[in-house]
């Protein structure tokens, strides 16, 4: 099952090339069968296609998610945090031999960014989490140590950072991260994540207790901004992408009532 769902994961997106097989083969299918509806579905799926890769496409689908979620600019924002949490997005791992190493994706990197930023901005005092289990089957390195080693490469302390490597969603997180601070007396942090995942991370958290603040990390790194409204690339692909998977997994978590208080939970 659990493979299914990895496969799933990266092959039910827009820039995946099993989906655009799929989708040219049903395409050439119905031009055989039925011209009509196959040249209507050729041409709606290139402009659905060239919608999801152009900044303006991506940020129409991102912006119902991240609608009223912004980047702390103020500490006072953050007044009476104990903690920063960076949850993971995704990281990738190569081997030679028995050497594993694992590096995070353009997502990830953007969360550990801005986690350091808001760091940086209340003073290095927070203590800071690195949260996230093995991304993928056969992945022997925990997101958290990944995020934990770029939060390190940027200079934070390291008697500042505390890992979770084995949440592997953010239900799991929401209950590790929770429980993980609370032992240290710490009930309301910085809540980290990019924009499209920030609504869906903080429902649940706040299911469980948590005091969180949000911090959206950036969309894109700086040359997406510079990029045309209307010329696709490969980082706006990658938002919708994001975009549509984090639909699915809000619907997903709504549907089983994992948004609502968990009983016992402080949620005071």
């Amino acid at each position: 099952m659990t493979v299914l769902v990895d496969w799933a994961k990266g092959a039910l997106r827009i820039s995946s090339g099993p989906f655009i097989v799929v989708m040219l083969l049903i395409g050439v299918a119905l031009l055989v069968v039925r011209p009509r509806w196959g040249r209507r579905w050729v041409i709606g799926f290139a402009i659905a296609f060239w919608f999801c890769s152009t900044p303006l496409g991506s940020r129409l689908l991102a912006f119902p998610l991240a609608r009223g979620f912004q980047p702390i600019d103020d500490r006072r924002e953050a007044e009476g945090v104990g903690a920063i949490v960076v949850l993971g997005g995704g990281s990738f791992e190569v081997t030679a031999g028995p050497v594993r190493l694992g590096y995070p994706t353009a997502e990830t990197a953007l969360r550990i960014a801005e986690g350091v930023r808001v760091f940086r901005l209340l003073g290095s005092q927070p203590l800071m989490v690195a949260s996230g289990g093995n991304p993928r089957t056969g992945q022997s390195v925990p997101e958290g140590d990944v995020i934990a080693a770029g939060i390190a490469q940027l200079e934070v302390p390291s008697d500042r950072v505390l890992v979770d490597a084995r949440s592997l969603t953010t239900r799991e997180q929401a209950i590790a991260v929770t429980q993980l601070l609370r032992a240290r007396g710490i009930r309301r942090f910085v809540l980290v994540t990019s924009p499209t995942h920030m609504l869906r991370a903080v429902l649940v958290f706040r299911a469980h207790g948590a005091d969180v603040v949000p911090s959206a990390a950036p969309f894109g790194s700086i040359g997406m901004a510079g990029t045309r409204f209307f010329m696709p690339n490969g980082e706006s692909l990658r938002l919708s992408d994001v975009s549509l998977y984090d639909y699915a997994s809000t619907a997903y978590y709504w549907a089983h009532g994992w948004f609502r208080p968990v009983p016992g939970a402080d949620t005071r």
